[in-house]
């Protein structure tokens, strides 16, 4: 959040829209890679950030202010379910203890199909025929105001990356215990990479001035909303009511295929957040998985990420909804009415998904 903070004040959102706007092959294309690049930095709210953007880009007026912030709301939560970046594919590596190598195998399907999904639903074609193409810019400096607009988070995100690798090569040799490994591996990883693009940020033109303020109570906040979901889950782990649920659950007849998808929707739907359909559901459905053992682990993780996911992506609780709706005067039902139609085909496919890796498996 104080990175992105950063970014908006340095003016370096608005150089990242330019450079999307010279790479992209049109402003369809363009409206659909602001929200997604953006969505790479897991900020509350963040779908403000791309919304200036996704506006400016049509500058020709073919879409409406409701399309305008359903698109600008879906693009930047495609890469919700692989990024290593958010809380939400953070907590199920922990709850589901598994390698983020193997979680972004499961979801891998995710983020290309419901990318094509966006295009085709909410930024049809035919409205961009005929569209009045802007001078393209010379190869050079077209790659150049991509290098500049892109140089932020390609250093936070390329950092990680390194020391992500750099860590598997090292942390054998300190034999550190393997609860401190976890917790270096998970988190002091991305921090240094964001500390990296901060710096980068602060040595631009107006100075590290630009994160004056940017360290808000809201931060705090999701803080402390974070740790409260950690405590609760690891509750319900010391109290066995997950194992307790499954059992009840199984007692009444209830299908455990069809409660690993209900269970995570409804939590998805009541918080609106990533973070609290993991915490809140994922505990339950691993429960019943280790107790049923009628459906492989992987599968489990398929179909609970991809109902909670659906959940938080319909909720009026979304904050990055709110957001969005309010920047282009739309109205949070026709938002929810016209992302619905795409979730709901990312659901269907999800679940023919899911059965496919319960066979396969």
């Amino acid at each position: 959040m104080v990175f992105s903070s950063a970014m908006k004040k340095a003016g370096a959102m608005e150089r990242l829209a330019n450079s999307i706007i010279a790479v992209a092959p049109s402003r369809r294309m363009a409206i659909a890679l602001a929200p997604m690049l953006i969505g790479t930095l897991p900020v509350p709210g963040g779908a403000v950030l791309s919304a200036p953007m996704v506006e400016s880009m049509d500058s020709e007026g073919r879409m409406s202010g409701e399309a305008l912030s359903a698109a600008n709301y879906f693009f930047r939560h495609i890469m919700e379910l692989i990024w290593p970046l958010y809380p939400a594919f953070v907590m199920t590596l922990s709850l589901a203890q598994i390698p983020a190598f193997r979680l972004l195998s499961i979801h891998f399907y995710t983020a290309p199909l419901l990318f094509g999904l966006g295009l085709i639903f909410l930024l049809p074609k035919k409205i961009w025929e005929g569209e009045n193409k802007t001078k393209k810019l010379e190869l050079g400096a077209k790659r150049g105001s991509f290098l500049i607009g892109i140089a932020p988070l390609a250093i936070a995100l390329g950092m990680y990356g390194i020391l992500t690798i750099l860590w598997g090569f090292i942390a054998p040799i300190l034999n550190l215990p393997s609860a401190a490994n976890a917790l270096i591996a998970r988190y002091a990883t991305i921090l240094l990479g964001l500390v990296a693009g901060c710096v980068y940020v602060g040595l631009g033109k107006d100075g590290f001035s630009v994160f004056k303020g940017s360290l808000k109570a809201s931060t705090f906040r999701l803080i402390f909303v974070l740790i409260g979901i950690r405590v609760f889950s690891a509750l319900l782990g010391a109290a066995g009511a997950a194992q307790e649920a499954a059992v009840e659950m199984e007692q009444i007849g209830f299908p455990p295929f069809v409660a690993t998808a209900l269970i995570p929707l409804t939590a998805g739907l009541v918080t609106g957040v990533g973070y609290g359909y993991v915490g809140l559901a994922f505990p339950i459905v691993f429960g019943m998985m280790s107790s049923q053992q009628a459906f492989p682990k992987e599968a489990t993780i398929a179909l609970a990420g991809a109902f909670g996911y659906a959940g938080m992506m319909l909720s009026p609780l979304h904050v990055c909804m709110v957001v969005s709706a309010e920047h282009f005067k739309a109205t949070l039902p026709s938002t929810i009415q016209r992302v619905a139609l795409p979730v709901g085909i990312f659901l269907t496919v999800a679940v023919a998904y899911s059965l496919g890796l319960a066979v396969i498996i």
